[in-house]
């Protein structure tokens, strides 16, 4: 049963490299679209049938001091890091450039780290977790993605007026040391992080949750840890395919702006600085937008997970509606601030080699912190 699930998983996971070559080998672009809403889809059915999410990760860790999740995130970004280098070093193949997130250090990254950080505890759920449960059609995930798209479109709006805080120059650890130390770096830090968060759950519980175990001779992994390499993998066939990692983040303005022109509110969207700064991306078509269509194939791929594993749904109410709401325009408004959310700042920018996705994690935490005292009035 074990050796067939594994082979099913290994399967599924390589099935958008197999697309992919018959892409490159046909030149049927609608095989490339395909191709991106399947590993979107990959990546939404990881996190929903394993159950995984990095807001849950967190609140275990700060509230229970249970660090299985955190722990599989050490496993995750350190697999991505692995994956990426080889890519990122080579810089393109076969036509295809690949480009990291490597970002300015600016202030607007950990004060948006900081505000995403709130409003992932009010909102219960990151971005991709909000995501996640709209495919399992949970009612308030919803209003969630709703007010998202809402504060993503108004830190777009006000891009002028935190795009001037104070700036370093990007920092990559492969860039500043090469890539042999740089990798060196960033893995022992991951590894002093890993040592950390066990003696954390050592310290409180006599029951250690492991990630990996032998019973009756048999290997049995957490599903935190399959749910990690999944994701790892994909980010870096996302890498591989598009030449650019995993992302979410900047769907809220882009789609925020569309849903402008729907309703034709008075908003010149397409003066606005941010839109200047991004004009490529802001006017690409539904099916030309690479993070248009993992998003939509993570949701789909999260629906049809809910099939095969139906998940109980969470009732409405009137206190989770006003955390819902107000946790979406918070991660909104931090993702497109802080240059990308759990997803596309932390996750993607550490496996790049950024500081910047380093920087995320701590002020993302403190956020974490004060959202989880606001969640106690709220709850």
């Amino acid at each position: 049963m074990i050796r067939t699930q594994t082979f099913l998983t290994t399967a599924l996971l390589l099935l958008p490299l197999a697309l992919y070559a018959v892409y490159q080998a046909t030149q049927v672009t609608q095989l490339y679209t395909i191709t991106l809403i399947l590993i979107g889809g990959l990546l939404g059915a990881s996190l929903n049938y394993f159950q995984y999410g990095f807001s849950s990760s967190f609140r275990s860790l700060l509230l229970e001091k249970r660090t299985a999740g955190m722990r599989a995130i050490i496993w995750l970004l350190a697999i991505a890091i692995l994956l990426f280098a080889p890519l990122l070093a080579m810089q393109n193949f076969n036509g295809q450039s690949f480009n990291g997130f490597i970002r300015t250090l600016s202030l607007a990254i950990p004060l948006g780290a900081f505000i995403f950080g709130i409003g992932m505890q009010i909102g219960c759920g990151c971005t991709s977790g909000t995501l996640n449960r709209v495919g399992q059609l949970q009612a308030m995930s919803f209003t969630t993605l709703f007010f998202m798209v809402i504060g993503g479109t108004f830190a777009a709006y006000t891009f002028s007026d935190w795009n001037t805080l104070p700036s370093i120059e990007p920092f990559a650890f492969q860039r500043e040391f090469g890539w042999l130390p740089g990798l060196f770096i960033q893995l022992s830090l991951l590894a002093g992080l890993y040592f950390l968060l066990q003696n954390i759950e050592r310290k409180h519980h006599q029951d250690y949750h492991s990630l990996s175990s032998k019973e009756n001779g048999k290997r049995i992994n957490h599903p935190f840890l399959i749910a990690a390499v999944s994701l790892a993998f994909l980010n870096a066939c996302l890498l591989f395919i598009s030449g650019m990692p995993w992302s979410i983040s900047s769907i809220f303005p882009y789609w925020g702006t569309h849903l402008i022109d729907l309703f034709n509110l008075p908003f010149d969207w397409s003066f606005w600085d941010y839109t200047m700064e991004n004009t490529t991306r802001m006017n690409q078509g539904f099916f030309e937008n690479t993070v248009s269509l993992t998003t939509m194939g993570l949701i789909l791929g999260a629906f049809t997970a809910s099939l095969l594993k139906p998940r109980t749904k969470v009732a409405i109410t009137y206190k989770g509606l006003i955390g819902s709401l107000v946790g979406g325009v918070l991660m909104g408004y931090g993702a497109v601030m802080a240059s990308g959310c759990n997803i596309g700042a932390f996750f993607s920018g550490i496996a790049s080699g950024s500081l910047h996705g380093w920087v995320w994690l701590v002020f993302a935490l403190l956020g974490n912190i004060f959202g989880l005292m606001i969640r106690k009035r709220l709850v």
